[in-house]
Order: C-alpha cells, then structure tokens, then sequence
C-alpha cells in the first residue's frame, strides 16, 4: 500500500528541475511538399505527429544516443541516429520516398505502448479512420465493420453479437482500453457498445492474449476513440444523412445527424461530438419485414462523446474521455414464426409484450495522466476508468410462473466497472541491443447481475475483485524482434445466498425444476500466464514471425449460478478457462505487393462451449478443446488510381468429449464460422473522387446429423456485394453513397442457420441505401 501511495505522490507532483534538449524538424515528401500527421517515434519512449506546416517538436530529457523513426502511409519509412549532449536545440529534417507498404508502418498502441506492426511478432489488424468511414456506409452496426477482418466471423444483423468470434474464440471488446465485455454473465451485447462515428481507428489483436486481463480467447478488439485536431484551434464538422430499403421503401427511410467539434487551445485540445440516428423498418431481399426480435430496425440511437487533454509541461499530460451510447427499439411488429430450414419468422403488425429491448445505456469515462521521465527515461502512465452498462432482452414465455401470476417476462443484464492501470515503461540499451521493459498493476472491481425486467433475480449480484501485476520485455536488435510477458490473475467473486429461479411449463401449475436456494460463498481464482514471440525483419520480401501466447477467462460464471443444482456456491464447476495459442505467421512486400498470412493453434485442458439440454435449456461442456485455422491476405496496386485485395480465413474447432486426447466431436456454428473469402477494388483519383467495391463469400459447413440443436444447424453459402463512394463537391464538402447487398442477395444469416430454432430463422437484409452529406468548417 505504502509503495501504491508512493507511486501516486510521485505522478501528481509538479516537474523538478532538469536539463533537456528540443529536437525538431520537418517532414517532406520527394517534391518537397510538407507533410502533416506523419507519425515520428523516439525510440520506444516518446514520440509525436507532424502539424499542418509538417513540423514536428518533441523534448529530451536525458543524455544519450536515440533513433528517430518516422512513418506514414504510402511512404517508405526513415531512421536516423543522434547523439544528445548539452544541446539545447537539435534540428532533424527528413524528406520520405514514395512506397507501397502501407500497412507495414501503422503505429499501434493496444500493447499499452506505441510501436510499429513489424514490431510485434504476432497478427495484428488496424482499421484507419478512412477505411471505417467507408465500411460504415455499407453497415448496420459496428459489429459490420469487423466483417472483413480476416479471422473475424461475420455479424449477426442483430444486436445480439453470439457467433462473431475472433479465430473461434470469445473476444475481449475495449473502448480505449476500458473493457466492454461482460464475463461474469456473458450477453453477447459487447460489440455492438459504440457508434462509427466516435471511432479514429479499430485494433485487433488476434489469438489469446491476456495484457487486458480476463476474457481475451480469441484476442482483443480495440476502439479507439477521436482523438482531438491539434493543426487548429477550431474545426466543426457536421454530417447528415439517410439510409433506407431499396426494396418495398416504405417505413423502411431512417435518418442520421452527427456534430463533431475538435481543436487546440494553447495547451488544451478537445473534441466533441453527438449523434442521433433513427433507423426504419429491415427488410430482407422479397420486401417482407426482418422479425423484430433481437433486432437493429426500428432503433432509435444516441451517442454522445467527448476528450480533452491538457499539457501541463513538457513531461505531463492529463485527458478526459467520456462516451454515452444508447440504443433503444420501439418496433410496431411482432414475430411471425415460420418453420426452420423452410421459412422464414418475419415481422407482422402487431403489439410488442413487454418494455422496448436494447442497450438502454453503456457509459465509458477514463481519466489518464502521463509522465514522461518520471524516474530516468522511465516513463509513467496512470488510467482511472469506469462503466456502466444495462441491456434488456425480448419478452419470452420461459419465464411464466402461475403463483406469482406471471405470464412471462424479460431479463436484462446490469454491469458496473470500476478499474486502475499503473503502468511503467522504460527503454533499455546495452550497444547494438536496444529495447523496452512495461510493468505495472492492474486493478479492476466488476459488480455484475442479471435479473428480470419485474423484479425476479435470475442470478446472483456477482462482484468481482481482480488485482493483476504484469511484466513485458521487448529486445530489438538489429532485424530480431523479441517479446515476452508474464501477468499474475488474482481474481476474488464474491456470491451472497440466492435461490434459482422457478421454472414452469407453460400453462402448468408444477414448478419443473429451480426454486434451489444456493449457500453463497467466495470463489477464488488463480492463475499465471505467459507469452513469447520472436520476429525477424531483415528480408523485405519475407518477415516471418512465431509466437506463444495465453488468456485467461471465466467461463460464464453468470449462466452457470442460474442453473445449479448444487447446495453450495463451492460445489459448483466454475473452473476458468486458460486457452494456449501458437501461431506461425509472415508479413511479405514484394514491389507493389502486400502479403501476409498465419497458421495457429488454440488448445485448452476446460472449454466454455454451450450445449443444449433436452429441456431447452443451457449448460457449459467442460471438455477439452482445439481451434485450429490459418488466413491469407493479398493486396496489390494494379494502376496508379486502381487497388485490389483479397483475403481467406478458413477456422476449425472439436472437443474431446471423453477427455481421452481424441478431438472426436467437432465445435458448434456459434463458436465456429464457416471458411470467409473477402474481396474488394478499390477507385481513388486525387482526393476528388473514391469507390470501393467489395464481396464477402460465406462457405458452408454440415457438421452434424439431423434433428438438429443449438449450434449445429447446417450453414449454407451465400455471396454478398456492397458498394461505398465518396465525391468531394468542394475541399471542406463530401457526398457519400453506399449500398449494401448492392445484388440484393436473398440469403439467410449464418446465426439463423446455425442456430437451428424456427423463431430464430431470419433472413438477412436486401439492398440498402444510404447517402451522406459532410461539411467541414
């Protein structure tokens, strides 16, 4: 505690007196234009972006040689070496050459500190702002714009995100580093958290991962949020647009507005924004309404953001992040349940039972407060964070209990974060061999419950104490990269004595099974996780890599306590999940040609897979598992104006039922998607004009035999094509357009197929329009 209270006293201290040098300079490309945003990194310790004049400024602290990297897309990145004395002012200008290895040089920060792809030796996907404006033209929710990520399993049209696995695994969803997922009772409402419009980029980080702690299987999504314009002191920028069914219009128009303000004040920047979107009716490619259930139509959205950061010297910053989403559905329509493998459940007039269904509200904050050079070139980061989150699911009649004179109900699930991030970074070198050590203590309280819309407890108020030192070590020398980490989980949950809840057949009197009061108890996990990769980049046309990494999660605390059947909270099977993932990969750059590609493997000794019982009712397998599956990217320039890319992913998993070293069953459609193949082509004509035309393929899988159960309903293939174009009216004035399913395909979703119950057997929308107005002040 003392050293906690220490470290503290020491971040929120005013600077002391020292020496430093200014290092300076400009960026220009090869016709001497100057260049802004182009990202220039000292070491692993500091570094900064370019302004509108292409200058950029960043303080030394300490004597001693650096390496100042610079990057920026399409541009071939540049080095140099200096050496600081007792200089008060160094000047280092440099001029980037044209090139076509964009992605190799994208400065990521999920790792907790900043550094380039080919300094991590594992797979890594950015999403850029541009590329997400452009997929949110032709998607319904952010669950959509993940779609094309290699590994990644496409959404589920529904708010609902159960199916969109990372390499067939649970993902761990952050909204700048603050956790969205909810583990201890796992509602797959975590993807679908934030609105497009309030990201500046999306990193995914693939395979079992555990630098974020609990629940990252598969690995980790990463929104991060707009950062503010430092090039002005005031930027406004407004967007309208509509969107809607190019087959039957009719109730089917919505309408979207969004206000971003952002700049720089002297030593305060800002951004802030709001968003409101209406969305009409879904209708699928025969005109005839998409059930309500679950579902985004008729949804009424409100997004509200804001960041503010203040430089308090050279050395310290603090910022301010704040993001409120909400969305609501108000539908006029009921299901209409049709037969599955037959026909399809739609939507009919008709009255909702219940209150409206949807993420009622999911609020973010987090306070951070940076110190470079707190201690030597030792630099100090401080995160503060919160959430709270409620979501409400549809009416159903499972919940019907004649003696307290229900005939169903809804559940809804209430989370409430609470975390601390103490985190150190400091460079090291020894001649040749240079590199960066990232310690620190991650604290986290998470109250979790879900109950009934009336009042009922479903389970327990769960609460949940996680205390988690964590070292990293990266070593650079010359073309080899070297990682390794070590996290320490010291998970307490917390359960007070609860009764199961009673269960009826419908329109019986006898009670079929719960009503069990439960002695609560604490449960106490432990565990130790590691991670190692080496990266070696001397070839350009071939940089392999291969790593070994572990998660931790808890399998479904929630949904196993609703169920039990034991007396006691000890008694109860509720082991924790430690998944091992081994990848082989390579990044390759052969003219204008961009190829990478990656082989894994993800075992673990107790899996978290549902089964169905023949009551209809769910309990978690706890047999071993193995996912296993390569992907493959291509992208190539094939004229000045003209990009073309492509990309397979193909994911397999089995269980070993009898525990006996034989995977003999294979894993369900909600953990296991079928092979993905994504193409696109892409226009660009000197920022005037832009088009990107796309295709996702969707194979089949046929694992099991008929009748079939929860997950293991055949999935047939379908091919989708969407459209995105962009023309700039004026240089401050854009005209969007995209159409999705532009062939109007008629297909149904890979979750209704998979799922294999008539009322969830939908069909997946027809051509949809929508069309954007942007202005910037």
């Amino acid at each position: 505690m003392n050293f906690k209270l220490l470290i503290i006293i020491l971040s929120l201290s005013s600077t002391f007196a020292y020496s430093q040098t200014n290092l300076r300079g400009t960026v220009k490309d090869e016709k001497g234009n100057l260049l802004t945003g182009v990202t220039v990194v000292l070491s692993a310790t500091q570094g900064t972006i370019t302004d509108a004049y292409g200058i950029y400024s960043i303080t030394i602290l300490q004597k001693g040689k650096y390496t100042i990297k610079t990057s920026f897309n399409g541009l071939n990145p540049q080095s140099k070496t200096i050496n600081v004395l007792d200089q008060k002012e160094i000047v280092i200008d440099f001029m980037l050459s044209r090139s076509n290895q964009e992605l190799n040089e994208v400065v990521i920060t999920s790792n907790r500190m900043r550094e380039t792809i080919d300094e991590v030796p594992s797979s890594v996907s950015v999403i850029p702002l541009k590329q997400i404006e452009n997929l949110a033209q032709t998607s319904n929710s952010v669950a959509d714009v993940l779609m094309e990520i290699p590994g990644m399993a496409l959404s589920s049209n529904q708010t609902s995100s159960t199916g969109q696995t990372l390499r067939g695994r649970n993902m761990l969803i952050l909204i700048d580093g603050i956790p969205q997922s909810t583990p201890l009772r796992s509602g797959g409402r975590d993807v679908n958290t934030i609105d497009p419009s309030s990201l500046e980029r999306i990193e995914i980080i693939k395979g079992a991962t555990a630098i974020y702690g609990n629940g990252a299987d598969g690995g980790i999504v990463n929104y991060i949020t707009k950062k503010p314009n430092t090039t002005k002191k005031f930027e406004s920028t407004t967007s309208i647009g509509s969107e809607g069914s190019l087959v039957g219009i009719a109730n089917t128009v919505g309408s979207k507005i969004t206000q971003n303000f952002s700049g720089k004040l002297n030593k305060l920047g800002y951004v802030v924004s709001g968003t409101f979107r209406q969305i009409g009716v879904y209708k699928d490619a025969n005109g005839l309404v998409i059930s309500p259930s679950y579902g985004l139509g008729e949804t009424s959205q409100y997004t509200l953001f804001g960041k503010a950061n203040y430089d308090i010297n050279e050395k310290q910053q603090i910022e301010l992040m704040y993001n409120y989403f909400s969305s609501n559905q108000d539908s006029k329509y009921t299901p209409q349940v049709g037969v599955y493998g037959e026909s399809p459940t739609i939507g009919i007039l008709g009255e909702q039972i219940g209150v409206d269904q949807g993420n009622k509200y999911n609020h973010n904050a987090q306070l951070t407060y940076k110190y470079d050079a707190i201690f030597g070139k030792t630099d100090f980061r401080l995160n503060l964070y919160m959430q709270d989150f409620k979501t409400i699911y549809g009416y159903s009649d499972t919940f019907y209990d004649p003696n307290l004179g229900y005939d169903g109900g809804q559940s809804l699930i209430v989370s409430s974060k609470r975390g601390a991030r103490f985190n150190f970074s400091s460079p090291y070198s020894f001649g040749k061999v240079e590199g960066n050590v990232l310690y620190g203590i991650d604290i986290l309280n998470d109250k979790t419950s879900q109950d009934l819309v009336d009042g009922r407890k479903w389970t327990p108020d769960m609460k949940m104490t996680n205390f988690a030192p964590y070292a990293q070590v990266k070593t650079l020398y010359k073309n080899v990269v070297l990682k390794a980490g070590i996290r320490f989980e010291n998970i307490n949950i917390d359960i007070p004595n609860y009764t199961t809840i009673t269960t009826y057949n419908l329109g019986e009197t006898t009670p079929n099974g719960g009503g069990i009061a439960i002695n609560g108890g604490t449960l106490d996990y432990n565990a130790t996780t590691f991670n190692a990769g080496l990266r070696y980049n001397k070839w350009y046309f071939f940089k392999p890599f291969v790593s070994f990494s572990q998660s931790f999660s808890i399998a479904d605390l929630g949904r196993t306590l609703r169920s039990a059947t034991e007396n006691t909270v000890n008694n109860i099977n509720s082991k924790s999940v430690i998944a091992n993932n081994y990848e082989v990969g390579f990044n390759s750059h052969i003219g204008k040609i961009n190829l990478s590609g990656a082989y894994f493997i993800s075992t673990s000794d107790l899996g978290s897979t549902y089964s169905e019982t023949a009551s209809g009712t769910f309990i978690i397998l706890r047999q071993p598992e193995k996912v296993y599956g390569y992907e493959l990217s291509f992208d190539t320039k094939l004229t000045r104006y003209v990009t073309f890319g492509t990309s397979i992913s193909h994911t397999e998993g089995k269980l070993d039922s009898k525990d006996n070293g034989n995977y003999d069953t294979y894993m369900g459609g909600d953990r296991i998607p079928p092979v993905k193949l994504v193409s696109f082509l892409s226009y660009n004509w000197d920022r005037k004009f832009d088009a990107r035309l796309s295709m996702i393929y969707s194979g089949n899988r046929d694992r099991f035999n008929a009748p079939y159960s929860y997950g293991r309903g055949p999935v047939n293939n379908f091919t989708t094509v969407n459209l995105s174009t962009n023309y700039h009216i004026t240089p401050s004035t854009k005209l969007s357009l995209g159409i999705r399913n532009l062939l109007n395909k008629d297909y149904y979703t890979l979750t209704s197929q998979w799922n294999a119950r008539s009322s969830n057997y939908v069909k997946a929308n027809g051509a949809q329009f929508n069309v954007t107005l942007t202005a910037n002040l």
